[in-house]
This record gives structure tokens, C-alpha cells and sequence, in this order.
């Protein structure tokens, strides 16, 4: 299976995967763009992923992709989590490995996941200890992408304020993963149960989706080559873009398929967590293609009153 999934790094040495995404999530494009900054030449990414279709299916990545049974499916899911389109009815069992809760329960136990847990407000006594320390919250939709739904709470009396759907969201603790005045994020492509790439993220909001781009490096400790980098803006359409969505790009995505903000400089991240990104990225993939899907629990879109309708 060809999967993005999400790293962040707290205090400059702890890893945790924050999610999974499937279908054809957003990586070599952004890599191969910050690659072409740092060495001026093409990556050679998107040939790998393409020999890797060619050698294990017999086919393009692009027909392997669009000869997936759920992909209309999935297409229709995530522009449902955009807000832009209706939910998918009776959906392939595949989206169920969108449901950021299903993933913590399938993979927590082996893989550094963010603790979780399902959120309800009238529960909001549970979650208290998550504060101690001056500590903060986090809540995400288990269907949610692109920071939409993404709440950052200090207090536990704002929690009690909130209303949101009974059992949409998940609660977590907030993972500092931040480098000078920015907040960041990796994220690592693999198919067929081998490292693709990866690239970071950073950005001044409290999320860092959509930030700018910067290559990494595996060296010792965390840091930016030059903290006073300089950013490209680069405008060409996404080559994840046309093949999941079959041609046709949902005129809101524009930003997000055409616009990369690209730095001239690299995150150094240790060398340790840049090879556990890429083990963890590696058997994710090999991992989510021997499910059963038929003996996984049911997701919210198949139990929840407010979706079903």
C-alpha cells in the first residue's frame, strides 16, 4: 500500500507517528522539489515508485492506483473531510484506515503513537490530568485532514465549553514538536513496505500542514542549516494530484495542489529518529496491506448516527 504517514519530534529527541494517510498522500512531489533546491537536479523519486509498480503489480503506479477497489471512494471521503461534499454511502471497508482512532487502536502498541482517546464532553473530568504540569490538549477529528478541526485547548474549564459531535474527536496531549519560533512536521511516502522519502514542514501556525517545505538531513541533533532562510514559491500542479483524483482536481484545491512554499535550507534532524522514520514508515506500509479488513472494528462512519444520516 502506498501511504504518507506523519512524524513530529518532541524536545529534539522523541519521535511520534501522528497519523497515516492512504491513498495517494501528498510526499514526492514536495520532496522532489526540495531535493531540485538543494542539489538542482531531479530526485528520481517518482521512477522509483513507478519501477516499484512495474516489478510488484505489473502495471503503472497510476493504473495500480486507479484499479484500487475504494479509491472513488476514498476520493469522495477526503473531500467530504475538506467540507466539501457529501459522505460516502455503504463505503468500502479501506476507509476505515482514515479513522485516526481505528489507527491507534490497530497500531499503538507497536509504534510510537500520540495517546489517545475518544473524546466526549460530559467525560471532561477524565482528561484533567492531561493539564497537570501546565500541560495543553489536543483535539482532531477521526476523520479530519489539512488541520480542519484541529483544537489546541490549555484549560479544562475551556474544555467543558466545548460542542462537538458525541464521538468524533479524539483527545490527546500536545506534542511540543517545535524548532525556533516554528512549529513542525515530517512526513515519510513508502509503498510496498519500503521507504520512499520524506521532507519537513514548518510553519508559525499551531499546525504545520501546508507549511514550508524544507529538505532532511540525518545528522546529529535538531536544527535548521540557516535560520534565515530564504523561501521560493513554485506553482505546478502536484503529480499526486491528477492520479488520485483521475484528472479531475476540485477547483478549491488549487493552494494546496499547485502552490509549494519551498526553503533554502535543511532540517537536521539525529540520525536515530530519521532511520526510525523510515523503518516505521516502511512496515506501516508492508503492515496495512495484510489486514484483514473484514475482522477490523467498525469505524465512526459506519456507527455514528450523525454521519449515517
Amino acid at each position: 500500500m502506498y501511504i504518507g504517514t506523519d512524524f513530529l519530534i518532541e524536545g529534539g529527541s522523541k519521535l511520534f507517528l501522528s497519523e497515516i494517510n492512504t491513498g495517494v498522500p501528498a510526499g514526492a512531489t514536495e520532496f522532489d522539489l526540495v531535493y531540485r533546491q538543494k542539489y538542482g537536479k531531479p530526485s528520481g523519486v517518482f521512477g522509483s515508485i513507478e519501477g516499484l509498480a512495474k516489478k510488484i503489480h505489473g502495471k503503472s503506479f497510476k493504473q495500480y492506483i486507479q484499479d484500487l477497489p475504494y479509491i472513488d471512494d476514498l476520493s469522495r471521503l477526503k473531500i467530504w473531510m475538506d467540507g466539501k461534499g457529501a459522505i460516502p454511502k455503504n463505503p468500502h471497508k479501506a476507509l476505515i484506515l482514515e479513522d485516526k482512532w481505528i489507527q491507534y487502536k490497530l497500531f499503538s502498541e507497536d509504534y510510537p503513537m500520540i495517546p489517545s482517546q475518544i473524546f466526549n464532553v460530559e467525560d471532561t473530568g477524565k482528561y484533567e490530568n492531561l493539564f497537570l504540569d501546565g500541560g495543553r490538549v489536543v483535539l482532531k477529528r477521526r476523520y479530519g485532514r489539512g488541520g480542519k478541526g484541529f483544537l489546541e485547548i490549555d484549560s479544562p474549564a475551556l474544555l467543558r465549553t466545548l460542542r462537538l459531535e458525541k464521538d468524533l474527536y479524539l483527545i490527546q496531549p500536545y506534542v511540543k514538536s517545535r524548532i525556533d519560533s516554528y512549529s513542525f512536521s515530517l512526513r515519510a511516502a513508502a509503498f510496498e513496505g519500503r521507504f520512499i522519502c520524506t521532507f519537513a514542514s514548518l510553519s508559525s501556525r499551531c499546525t504545520s500542514n501546508h507549511g514550508i517545505r524544507f529538505f532532511v538531513e540525518p545528522r546529529d541533533g535538531l536544527y535548521l542549516t540557516n535560520s534565515r532562510f530564504k523561501v521560493s514559491e513554485v506553482i505546478q500542479k502536484a503529480w499526486e494530484a491528477d492520479i488520485f483524483f483521475k484528472g479531475n482536481v476540485p477547483d478549491y484545491l488549487y493552494q494546496d495542489v499547485y502552490v509549494e512554499k519551498i526553503a533554502d535550507a535543511s532540517l537536521v534532524i539525529p540520525e536515530r529518529l530519521f532511520n526510525d522514520i523510515k523503518r516505521i514508515s516502511a512496515s506501516l506500509s508492508g503492515h496495512l496491506d495484510a489486514l484483514d479488513l473484514d475482522k477490523l472494528p467498525r469505524s465512526c462512519l459506519e456507527s455514528n448516527p450523525v454521519l449515517a444520516d
